[in-house]
C-alpha cells in the first residue's frame, strides 16, 4: 500500500491544473478567493496554468455550471492537455461525476483539495487519526449513486479497491472505522486532560493562538519561546497542537499553544474532525487572534475566527488581536491600521519586531501587570 506522500508525488507534483473560481461581492474578495485556491493547489505542487472566474448565476443541479462554460473549459483543457480541474466550491458527487465525464479529466473540489493537503501534512498519530476521520466523513455521503473509489482521497487509508466489496459493506466498514477513530480520539483527549490537570497544579496560565492558516502563529510561538516548531510557507503546515513555555519577564511564565489553521468556509465535518485540536482553545486563559496584516481582506479572517470561537463557546474569553507581518507594509499603511485597531498589537514574527510589546500585553492580561510604554 502506498503511503500518502508517494500518492501525492505520483498524482499531483508538476501536473497541470485549471482552476474554476467564482466572483465575490467585491474585486478584492474575488482576488483573495482566487489567490487562496492557487495557494491550495501549489501546496500540493500542482502547476496552475489557467484560472476561469465566473459570476454566480443559477447553480445547475447536474453540473453546477452551465454547458457553455463547460465547453469553454473543455476546449482549453483539451488543447493544453490539463490533468486536473480544481473547482473552487464544493460539488455534489453527481456534479463531480458529470463534469469528469464531460471533460475527461480528474475533477477535485475545494473540500477534497484541502483533505489531500491534510493527508500530506499529518505527522503525529492524532493528526493522522483526525485527517482520516475527516476524509471518511467526506467519502461516506458520496458512496450512494457514485461508486466513488476510496483511493480518490488517499490509498493511505488502508482500504481495498471498490471492486472487492459491495457498496453496503463499504458503507458499514466506513462507519465502523469512523467509530473506532472517534474512540481513539476520546483516549487522546483523556491523556490531554491529565496534562491539563498537571499544568493547573503548577499554576501555569495557557495562551492559545488561533487564526487563518499561514498567518504566522507557529513563527510567533517559535520566536517567543526560542523553539523550532516546523514552519513552512504552505497552507495547513500545522495540524498537530504544540505547546511551548514562554518567559514573559519578572519571573512570569505562560504556556503558549498552537492550533490548526483556519480557512473561510471550511465544511462543518472538517471542523468536527479537528474539534479535539481546536478545543485546546476552550481551556486557554487567553486567546491570541492572529491576523495576516498584508492580506487584502482581513475582514474575512476576522469573521472566520469569530465563527469558530462561537462554535467552541469561547467568544467571551479574554482575547488579544495580533496583526503579524508588519514588515510587508510601508509606514503609512501601518499607521492607518494602527489608528483603525488601537487595541491590537502589531508585530513581525519574521523579523522579531515588537514581540516584547506582545509579551507585555500577555503579562498584563494574565497577571495584571501594567503595560510598559
Amino acid at each position: 500500500m502506498k503511503n500518502l506522500k508517494e500518492i501525492r508525488s505520483s498524482t499531483f507534483t508538476g501536473r497541470k491544473a485549471v482552476l474554476v473560481a467564482f466572483k465575490e461581492k467585491s474585486e478584492s474578495e474575488t482576488e483573495e478567493v482566487v489567490k487562496e485556491l492557487e495557494f491550495l493547489s501549489s501546496t500540493l505542487y500542482l502547476r496552475v496554468i489557467k484560472e476561469f472566474i465566473y459570476s454566480h448565476n443559477i447553480i445547475h443541479p447536474a453540473t453546477y455550471i452551465g454547458k457553455g462554460r463547460l465547453e469553454e473549459i473543455k476546449i482549453y483543457t483539451d488543447r493544453e492537455k490539463a490533468d486536473f480541474l480544481i473547482f473552487g466550491n464544493e460539488l455534489t458527487p453527481v456534479q463531480q461525476r458529470n463534469i469528469e465525464d464531460f471533460l475527461k479529466i480528474r475533477v477535485i473540489d475545494r473540500t477534497e483539495l484541502i483533505l489531500h493537503i491534510f493527508g500530506e501534512h499529518a505527522k503525529s498519530r492524532e493528526g493522522k487519526i483526525q485527517v482520516e476521520l475527516a476524509q471518511l466523513s467526506y467519502i461516506l455521503p458520496r458512496l450512494t449513486g457514485y461508486g466513488i473509489s476510496l483511493s480518490r482521497i488517499g490509498g493511505g487509508l488502508g482500504t481495498k479497491g471498490p471492486g472487492e466489496m459491495k457498496l453496503e459493506v463499504y458503507r458499514r466498514r466506513i462507519k465502523e472505522r469512523m467509530h473506532r477513530l472517534k474512540k481513539e480520539i476520546e483516549e487522546i483527549e483523556k491523556h490531554r486532560e491529565i496534562i491539563r490537570m498537571s499544568r493547573k497544579r503548577k499554576n501555569l496560565p495557557v495562551v492559545s493562538a488561533i487564526g487563518y492558516t499561514n498567518v504566522g502563529k507557529t513563527s510567533i510561538i517559535n520566536k517567543m519561546s526560542s523553539s523550532e516548531l516546523y514552519v513552512a510557507n504552505k497552507l495547513f503546515s500545522t495540524l498537530d497542537p504544540a505547546t511551548r513555555g514562554v518567559y514573559l519577564g519578572e519571573n512570569r511564565i505562560c504556556l503558549m499553544t498552537d492550533t490548526v489553521g483556519l480557512l473561510h468556509n471550511i465544511p462543518h465535518h472538517m471542523i468536527e474532525a479537528f474539534k479535539s485540536t481546536l478545543e485546546e482553545v476552550t481551556f486557554a486563559d487567553l486567546i491570541l487572534c492572529v491576523y495576516d496584516i498584508s492580506s487584502p481582506n482581513m475582514e474575512r479572517q476576522h469573521n472566520t475566527i469569530i465563527d469558530v470561537l462561537k462554535l467552541l463557546s469561547c467568544e467571551d474569553k479574554p482575547k488579544i488581536d495580533v496583526y503579524n507581518k508588519i514588515d510587508l507594509l510601508n509606514q503609512e499603511e501601518l499607521n492607518i491600521l494602527k489608528n483603525r485597531y488601537p487595541d491590537a498589537v502589531f508585530i513581525s514574527a519574521y523579523k522579531g519586531e515588537c514581540l516584547d510589546i506582545l509579551k507585555e500585553r500577555i503579562k498584563e492580561v494574565l497577571y495584571g501587570n501594567p503595560v510598559i510604554a
